[in-house]
């Protein structure tokens, strides 16, 4: 296969852009090559099209942490947390609420 996990999503969505699962993958790709600009495009393409449970806000947030945009970061982790316990997913709050802390302290 010569085209990357990467190009292959980029084709898929390009043909599919209205696709919610394919965004998240391709988010996904982009988020673990740091291109988190990349990432929080096709996540805020992910959101307009559905709801998360969680671990869609906490990416989002991490990428605009590292893209300077720390408040923009902590709503999008409080979302995350907040979303993670409506779906009953408590260690994934947890994980989130660690993620908070550990990027932005209150202390």
């Amino acid at each position: 296969m010569s085209a990357t996990r990467r190009e292959q999503l980029e084709a898929m969505v390009a043909v599919d852009p209205e696709d919610r699962e394919l965004r998240y993958f391709l988010a996904t790709e982009y988020f673990g090559l740091q291109r988190y600009g990349d990432a929080l495009h096709e996540l805020e393409e992910y959101f307009r099209r559905g709801e998360d449970e969680g671990v869609g806000y906490k990416m989002r947030g991490v990428c605009l942490f590292h893209l300077g945009r720390k408040e923009e970061a902590r709503a999008s982790l409080v979302s995350g947390i907040e979303a993670a316990r409506r779906h009953r997913h408590t260690g994934l709050a947890a994980e989130i609420a660690e993620t908070l802390e550990e990027l932005l302290p209150t202390r």
